[in-house]
């Protein structure tokens, strides 16, 4: 991609926080803006609500207008990624191999506690087939769009690519997704939004269909860290810690940077956004962080998330084989043949790989990547099977670091880019993590060209 970034389309507003008035006036233009385009073959929702979803605005409405006291997320639209159960809906993992399953007669744990929450629910996304992806490449339902390429050519990233853009056009606050090597941080960073994987044991997994056992957890994806950080407080339930001063701030950048393949007019932007941090008294300065390109290694010599995948999918790639995205279904199979002494040794040495890493890091509160290293790819692009599989694999080179050593880790928008400046903090730090977010973000978010 040119090293000039598309200029954004014009975006809606989420409902705002002023009046009951203002949240359904806003809730009205999104879902007319939903209704005027045309999704075919880019579809962003495999399931909606709108009435329901209108109605139950109104019914908060009401009850605000009574005096009552209301639950902490009320007012906020969410959506829910196709590979989370929700109560009357197929869980189709956005593949026809589970689209004639019975709907799902109970919600995910993280659906039914945002509901319990306030959160209004909207719809479920799209997403790439079983989530083994990071581009939102998918044959059946439509391949999403990035709203900040006018022309409707770019991705919108994956494998939550529904999510994402329905957080970026306005039509929700937060979306349910899930994160295996990226797959909540690459579409944010693609479409403009705040993206967030949890540390594992975070959020329940209870209701989620997973990829790989081993890697997979539930993350967000949000209009702002300030939305994420509320929704992450509803979920969990744990105090949410004070914004640091940025000189308390000590942040590291990985040595190996100019060898990690990121796309020149990326890294200039990611320069810029480091450039602004010390500015205002963040100590940011570059560390020898071995850990992270071994811990991909092992992961993919160890061909972890392939055995995993095919352990899962084994009875129905038995029968349903040639109802699979070809691509999916091959990388699947791929897994088959890994013998188990490989996958074991792999985990054990990934765990190792975790201890070093705790070494590496200490002194400092985490560590700045680019999200993803190159802009996102025209649709077109992808059709050869070769070229997407080398882009794949390099779209999500940089944010698999965090699933292999179990580190928080999110993605904030870097101006009106398709571009994101990512920050992973120490494992179990999530609460400080989301806090330094806040302080960064609007470092990132006001940046208009490299300097």
């Amino acid at each position: 991609m040119d090293t000039q970034p598309v200029p954004p389309i014009a975006r809606h507003n989420s409902p705002g926080p002023d009046t009951w008035r203002d949240r359904l006036a806003g809730f009205d233009r999104a879902m007319a803006d939903h209704a005027a385009q045309d999704w075919t073959g880019q579809a962003i929702f495999l399931n909606e609500r709108y009435e329901a979803a209108r109605a139950e605005l109104g019914y908060w409405q009401a009850m605000a207008r009574a005096g009552s006291a209301l639950p902490p997320l009320t007012g906020l639209i969410m959506t829910v990624k196709a590979c989370f159960d929700t109560d009357g809906w197929v869980s189709s993992c956005g593949s026809q191999v589970l689209q004639d399953t019975p709907p799902a007669t109970r919600s995910a744990a993280l659906v039914h506690t945002l509901r319990m929450a306030g959160a209004t629910l909207l719809a479920q996304t799209n997403m790439t087939e079983f989530a083994y992806g990071a581009l939102g490449v998918n044959t059946h339902f439509g391949t999403p769009r990035t709203p900040l390429d006018p022309t409707g050519a770019r991705i919108a990233g994956g494998s939550s690519s529904g999510a994402a853009v329905g957080v970026a056009r306005g039509y929700c606050d937060l979306a349910i997704c899930s994160d295996t090597s990226g797959s909540a941080r690459i579409p944010a960073a693609f479409c403009g939004v705040v993206g967030f994987k949890p540390g594992r044991g975070r959020y329940s997994t209870d209701g989620m269909h997973w990829l790989s056992t081993s890697f997979d957890v539930p993350g967000l994806i949000t209009t702002s860290v300030a939305v994420c950080r509320r929704a992450d407080h509803a979920i969990t339930g744990s105090v949410m810690d004070s914004l640091p001063h940025p000189a308390a701030i000590r942040l590291a950048v990985p040595a190996s940077l100019p060898d990690m393949g990121v796309d020149d007019g990326i890294r200039d932007l990611f320069n810029a956004c480091v450039t602004a941090m010390t500015r205002v008294g963040i100590t940011i300065e570059e560390v020898p962080l071995t850990s992270l390109a071994d811990s991909a290694r092992i992961a993919a010599e160890g061909r972890i998330i392939g055995t995993e995948a095919y352990a899962l999918h084994h009875d129905h790639l038995a029968t349903d084989f040639d109802r699979y995205d070809p691509v999916v279904a091959t990388r699947l199979m791929n897994g088959r043949d890994n013998p188990a002494c490989h996958y074991m040794k792999a985990l054990r040495a990934l765990s190792a790989c975790r201890d070093r890493f705790d070494r590496e890091i200490a002194g400092y509160d985490g560590f700045l990547l680019p999200t993803v290293p190159l802009w996102p790819p025209e649709v077109v692009d992808l059709r050869d099977e070769a070229t997407y599989l080398t882009l794949n694999r390099h779209a999500f080179s940089l944010t698999e670091f965090a699933n292999r050593l179990d580190l928080p880790s999110i993605s904030l928008p870097v101006g009106k880019f398709p571009v994101g400046l990512m920050l992973t903090g120490r494992r179990g730090a999530d609460n400080a993590l989301l806090a330094m977010a806040s302080v960064l973000e609007p470092l990132a978010a006001t940046l208009h060209q490299p300097v």
